[in-house]
């Protein structure tokens, strides 16, 4: 073998020799990429997943907070004090007419109500999420005065009817009565309104008070739907009945459950959180709630004062 010929072999067998080298180092890189994209995928899903649950729940104590603070009447005389009566011809359930602005309680509603089936005893499909509690609260979309006196009779007349619709509920106030009426029709070149039935007890005068009627309940609901282990997917929702029709409900924040609410009292300066057996009315007597809810099975609570 010449001396040239030996060098070409050698040259050939380092060359196959680095190569394989290189193909060695080559996945030795690769794999600790992979690892690391793996690694890093990981905390991202980890911190994306935390990102979102941090967020529901903020946006679920956000919710809460102005659900429960924005409530009541204008009526310059409050709407605590005086006798209520339902002029809206519908039949409505005593929670309508209630003096309280919040009202709390344990799902199931009574089959039969005002509501939703979805929040009845008698629901099948999409419902209300079992052994958890609701938030129900009463306010105004807007309010306008009487412009004439209504002596107990069928038509009022108001400084505005801006946004007043056939079949929305109304709340009267004045001093001694609230009645809550149903608008049958309107008149916009006279800011006329037709009720369904004429307010009882109590007349009503220039000055007084006029406010759209909104009823909300805040509660937990199934979705319809089935996350990857075939378990029900449920969500914040509120249900909104401000007229003659059934109300409806909307989906706030997906995968919230286990809505719990407590009221505080107070004795001797001691604060006892109770929990709810029963419908309870909210009243000055009671500075504060706690709502207890869950977002990805991470327990969470938000305390509103009164």
């Amino acid at each position: 073998m010449s001396h040239l010929q030996l060098r070409e072999n050698r040259s050939r067998g380092f060359t196959l020799i680095g190569l394989l080298i290189s193909t060695a180092i080559a996945m030795i890189v690769v794999s600790a990429l992979i690892a690391s994209y793996v690694a890093v995928k990981d905390k991202y899903n980890s911190h994306k997943n935390k990102t979102e649950v941090e967020t529901k729940e903020l946006l679920v104590k956000n919710i809460i907070y102005d659900f429960v603070k924005d409530v009541g009447f204008a009526c310059k005389f409050g709407y605590s004090s005086q006798d209520y009566y339902d002029s809206t011809s519908d039949s409505l359930d005593n929670y309508f007419t209630s003096n309280s602005a919040i009202m709390v309680g344990k799902l199931p509603l009574p089959s039969g109500s005002s509501f939703s089936e979805a929040l009845e005893e008698s629901c099948s499909g999409e419902c209300f999420q079992e052994d958890t509690d609701y938030i129900m609260v009463k306010k105004e979309e807007s309010h306008t005065e009487f412009n004439a006196i209504n002596a107990l009779d069928t038509t009022l007349y108001a400084k505005s009817i801006n946004d007043v619709d056939v079949g929305d509920y109304l709340f009267l106030c004045n001093r001694s009565g609230i009645n809550l009426v149903k608008v049958a029709s309107i008149n916009t070149s006279s800011n006329a309104i037709g009720l369904a039935s004429a307010p009882q007890a109590t007349e009503y005068y220039p000055g007084d008070y006029i406010g759209k009627y909104s009823l909300e309940i805040l509660y937990i609901r199934d979705t319809g739907q089935k996350d990857k282990d075939g378990q029900d997917i449920y969500s914040l929702y509120v249900y909104i009945k401000g007229n003659s029709s059934t109300g409806m409900s909307y989906e706030l924040v997906r995968g919230v459950e286990d809505l719990q609410v407590e009221y505080a009292t107070v004795s001797s300066g001691n604060v006892t959180w109770n929990s709810i057996s029963t419908d309870t009315t909210i009243g000055f007597d009671i500075p504060a709630i706690k709502v207890s809810f869950s977002v990805d099975g991470k327990s969470f609570s938000k305390v509103v004062n009164l």
